[in-house]
């Protein structure tokens, strides 16, 4: 019997998708649990948001702990929570909570490229940023304008535009700007 891939996630039931060029199927649901550890990891990097002391052994114990469950609970977090991670921990809770506060005025093209969108490299991040200024343009930006900036081809452009046509996605970024990530739109 030939193998069938799945429609939907196993394990958040979202609708999966398969590029023509891959053999993988992959989650659409930027929340996906399946996925979350590996988005958090790369959200909270160097080259992204930059959040000193967040390295894949505390957040595997935050995701564990129900601390961290998306990108927003980072911005929840409270010294006690990261104090219980280990014995007389207060001074490494507080090291991380300032670094957590420090990253909500990261660059807004860090920002993008914490996201985790799919073909969008850091370097593409500072071009979608330099030519839209704004989170808020992203949200409106066509294939065919983003097919402008040099250097960007045609599965980027689709990739950025489905991301910021997901309601989850719109979701985020409100979600984060209440809790203070500033997205500080570039300047011409």
């Amino acid at each position: 019997v030939p193998f069938e891939f799945p429609k939907y996630c196993p394990s958040c039931n979202s609708k999966v998708v398969r590029e023509s060029d891959e053999a993988v199927i992959r989650c659409t649901n930027t929340d996906c649990p399946a996925q979350l550890l590996r988005h958090l990891i790369h959200f909270v990097s160097r080259d992204a948001m930059d959040i000193d002391g967040l390295g894949p052994a505390v957040l595997s114990q935050l995701v564990e702990k129900g601390f961290i469950k998306n990108f927003t609970d980072i911005y929840k977090l409270r010294a006690i929570d990261v104090s219980s991670l280990k014995k007389k921990g207060e001074k490494f809770a507080l090291n991380i909570i300032d670094a957590v506060e420090k990253s909500k005025t990261r660059e807004i093209y860090k920002f993008i490229y914490a996201l985790g969108i799919r073909h969008i490299g850091q370097k593409a991040a500072k071009l979608l940023c330099e030519h839209f200024l704004s989170v808020e343009k992203l949200f409106t930006a066509t294939v065919e304008e983003i097919l402008e900036i040099d250097g960007f081809g045609e599965i980027m452009a689709q990739s950025v535009v489905d991301y910021f046509s997901l309601e989850q996605t719109k979701n985020l970024i409100d979600e984060l700007k209440s809790l203070g990530v500033s997205m500080i739109p570039m300047e011409k």
